[in-house]
């Protein structure tokens, strides 16, 4: 999983006009990027520093 793949995949989680695969958030899982909220997966603190600043505008702190 390189970094590009990750930020897509992060960016499927916190984008509401995108569609996050489950394979792929699953993935992040295990490397700790995303935790499993409810029925889905949100980023972990590690997942929003990946994301840095193409992430801010979907931070909810």
């Amino acid at each position: 999983m390189t970094d590009a793949y990750r930020i897509e995949a992060l960016l499927d989680l916190v984008d509401e006009t995108r569609t996050a695969k489950p394979d792929q958030s699953q993935q992040l899982a295990v490397v700790g990027l995303a935790e499993r909220r409810g029925r889905g997966f949100w980023p972990t603190n590690a997942g929003w520093i990946v994301l840095g600043d193409r992430g801010r505008a979907f931070d909810a702190r």
